[in-house]
C-alpha cells in the first residue's frame, strides 16, 4: 500500500496541458514552484489503495467541475513567472 494524494498527479496534468498553449518556464525548480502552490490552494485527495484509487478518480471528475484547477493552475504559473527561483 501507499499513500497518494490523486490531486498531485491532477496538477502535473493541468501543467503540461497550459504548457501547449502559454509559454513559460518548466525547469523542474520551476515546476515544482506551480506544483506546490496549487497544491496549496486544492484540498487533498489521499487514497491507500487501489480501489480507493479508483472511487477517488471517479469523484475527482465532479470535483474538477467545483474546483477551478486550471485557474488555480494559471495563477501559480503567473507567480512563478514573476518570481522564478531557478
Amino acid at each position: 500500500m501507499e499513500l497518494k494524494n490523486l490531486m498531485e498527479q491532477v496538477v502535473s496534468n493541468t501543467i503540461d496541458d497550459v504548457r501547449k498553449y502559454h509559454e513559460f518556464c518548466t525547469c523542474q525548480q520551476c515546476r515544482f514552484d506551480i506544483s506546490a502552490i496549487a497544491l496549496n490552494k486544492i484540498p487533498p485527495r489521499y487514497v491507500v489503495s487501489s480501489k480507493g484509487e479508483t472511487y477517488g478518480r471517479a469523484e475527482l471528475l465532479a470535483m474538477q467541475q467545483d474546483l477551478d484547477i486550471l485557474g488555480i493552475v494559471l495563477d501559480a504559473v503567473k507567480m512563478v513567472q514573476k518570481n522564478p527561483r531557478h
